[in-house]
C-alpha cells in the first residue's frame, strides 16, 4: 500500500512540475520581445511598366500583448521599365535591435495584348485565303507584334485570330467571316505614266506588276502606239483574277514632232541638300528627267547619294555659303572648294570639275571683301581644271518671287530655242513645286532635258568685280 502511495505522489509531482514549466515558458513567450513578421514574401513578381510599390507585409517589434512600430530602410531599386531579376534589402530598426530581410522582385510581361477587331464580318477568298483583317493591337511591351496566326472554320463561318506578343501572351479573338471576292487586281506601272518620244522613235515598254488578294494574276497588255505620227497613244494594262474581277491601267506615249532646233533645257538648283531634296528628286524620276545640283555643305549625306544614283549631275557651290570667308582670298575661295569637292567625293566616289560661284561670277558682293577677286577666280579655276557655270534664265526664288506660279511664269516664258540654263534653289519649297509643271510644259513643246557637263555652255555672266 504504501509503494502505491508513494508512486502516486511522484507522478502527482512531475505533472505539477510539467504545468509549473508551461506556465513559465507561457508568460515568457507572452512577454518575450522580438520583431513581429507576417505576409513578408521573398519573391515578387512586378508587371512590366507598372508603379513600383515596396511591399514588406506587417513589421513591428515587441510581444503579444504590445508591438511597436519599427523604422525601415531600404536599399535597392526596381526599374519596371527594364525586365529582369531585382534584389532588394530591408532593414527593420527599433532602438538598438535591426532585422535584415532580402526580397528577389522580377519584372515580367505577364499582359496579354489588347486588340480591337474594328470589322464586324472579315472576307474569306473562295480558296479560303483569309484577307486582311482590320483591327488595332496594343502591346504594353511589343512595339509591334507579328506573331498572329489566322484559322478559319469552314462550317461555322468563323476566322479565328491569335495574337502572341514576345513573352508568350496570347490573346484571341473570333470574329464572323463569309466567302467572297469582289475585289480587282491592283495594278502598277514600272516607270512613268507619261512618256514622250519624237516621231520614228521607240519605246521600249517597262510593263507593270499586278497583285491580287486572293489569287495569282497576270497581266495582258495591248497598245495602239504609231511612231510615225504625232499624237497621244496608251498601252493598256488588264489583268483578271478567277473571281472574273477585272482592273486595267494606261500610260500615255506622246508622239511629238522633232524641233527645229536642240532646246536643250538644263535645270539647275543651288545651295541645297535641303529638306525638300527628296521631294523634288521624286518629281524628277516621275518624268525621268536629270538636272545638275551645286551643292554645299548642308544637308544629308544621303541625299546627295540618291542625287548621285539617280543620274543627276553633283557640281560644287561652296560649302560654307559664307561670301565673307570665300570671298576675302584666293587662298579662302579654293579652301572652301575643296571642302565641298571632298565631301562629295566621299560620298559618292566622284571627282566633280564643274562649279558655280556662290552670287555667280558677276556678284558685286565680293568687291567688299577683296577687290578684283572675281578677274582673278573666273581665270584661275579654269586653270585649275575646273568648269565654271553661270545661268540665263533666273526662277526669281532667290529674291523678289515668293510663290509657285511666279517661279514658273519667270522660267517659261524665258525659254530659248538654243539652250535654256535654269537657276532655281532645292532650298525653296514654293520652287520645288513649280518644277512638275516646268517639266510638263518643256515635253510638251519639244524642249529636251540635260545635265549639264564639260562641254556644254557655260552660260557666263560679266565679271563685275
Amino acid at each position: 500500500m504504501k509503494n502505491k502511495d508513494l508512486s502516486f505522489k511522484i507522478i502527482l509531482g512531475i505533472l505539477i512540475g510539467l504545468l509549473l514549466l508551461g506556465l513559465i515558458v507561457g508568460i515568457y513567450l507572452i512577454f518575450k520581445n522580438e520583431f513581429k513578421v507576417k505576409n513578408f514574401n521573398k519573391e515578387r513578381i512586378v508587371e512590366y511598366n507598372s508603379k513600383y510599390k515596396n511591399k514588406y507585409g506587417n513589421i513591428c517589434y515587441g510581444n503579444l500583448l504590445s508591438c511597436k512600430k519599427v523604422k525601415i530602410k531600404i536599399d535597392g531599386k526596381v526599374n519596371t521599365k527594364k525586365l529582369g531579376k531585382y534584389k532588394i534589402k530591408y532593414t527593420f530598426i527599433y532602438k538598438n535591435k535591426k532585422l535584415n530581410l532580402n526580397q528577389i522582385v522580377y519584372v515580367k510581361d505577364t499582359t496579354p495584348p489588347k486588340v480591337t477587331i474594328k470589322m464586324k464580318e472579315v472576307l474569306v477568298c473562295p480558296n479560303y485565303k483569309i484577307n486582311n483583317i482590320d483591327m488595332e493591337i496594343k502591346d504594353n511591351y511589343d512595339k509591334e507584334i507579328k506573331n498572329i496566326k489566322k484559322t478559319f472554320d469552314k462550317e461555322k463561318n468563323i476566322v479565328t485570330i491569335k495574337i502572341i506578343d514576345s513573352h508568350k501572351n496570347k490573346t484571341i479573338k473570333k470574329v464572323k467571316a463569309k466567302v467572297e471576292d469582289k475585289t480587282p487586281p491592283e495594278i502598277k506601272l514600272n516607270g512613268n505614266e507619261n512618256v514622250y518620244i519624237y516621231v520614228g522613235g521607240t519605246y521600249t515598254d517597262e510593263g507593270a506588276t499586278a497583285s491580287d488578294n486572293c489569287d495569282e494574276v497576270t497581266i495582258e497588255t495591248t497598245n495602239d502606239i504609231n511612231n510615225a505620227a504625232a499624237g497621244t497613244y496608251h498601252i493598256t494594262y488588264t489583268s483578271t483574277d478567277k473571281s472574273n474581277n477585272k482592273s486595267e491601267i494606261k500610260r500615255n506615249i506622246i508622239v511629238r514632232n522633232k524641233p527645229s532646233g536642240k532646246r536643250v533645257v538644263y535645270l539647275t538648283f543651288d545651295d541645297g541638300p535641303s529638306e525638300y531634296t527628296n521631294k523634288l528628286l521624286d518629281v524628277l524620276k516621275k518624268y525621268n528627267v536629270k538636272v545638275t545640283f551645286f551643292v554645299t555643305g548642308k544637308g544629308e549625306d544621303s541625299t546627295i547619294l540618291r542625287e548621285y544614283k539617280e543620274g543627276h549631275k553633283i557640281a560644287l557651290h561652296t560649302n560654307s555659303h559664307n561670301y565673307q570667308t570665300v570671298y576675302s582670298s584666293v587662298d579662302n575661295y579654293f579652301n572652301d572648294l575643296n571642302a565641298i569637292s571632298d565631301r562629295v567625293e566621299r560620298i559618292t566616289g566622284y571627282k566633280s570639275k564643274l562649279i558655280r560661284f556662290p552670287g555667280g561670277s558677276s556678284n558685286t558682293v565680293s568687291k567688299a571683301y577683296s577687290r578684283g577677286i572675281m578677274s582673278t577666280l573666273t581665270k584661275e579655276v579654269q586653270n585649275r581644271g575646273y568648269k565654271y557655270f553661270d545661268w540665263n534664265i533666273s526662277s526669281g526664288d532667290a529674291g523678289g518671287t515668293t510663290t509657285s506660279d511666279g517661279v514658273y511664269n519667270n522660267v517659261v516664258t524665258k525659254l530659248r530655242d538654243d539652250y535654256s540654263v535654269v537657276l532655281q534653289h532645292d532650298t525653296q519649297e514654293f520652287s520645288i513645286d513649280a518644277v512638275e509643271r516646268i517639266i510638263k510644259y518643256g515635253l510638251e513643246n519639244g524642249y529636251t532635258f540635260s545635265v549639264l557637263d564639260e562641254n556644254s555652255p557655260g552660260a557666263h555672266h560679266g565679271v563685275n568685280n
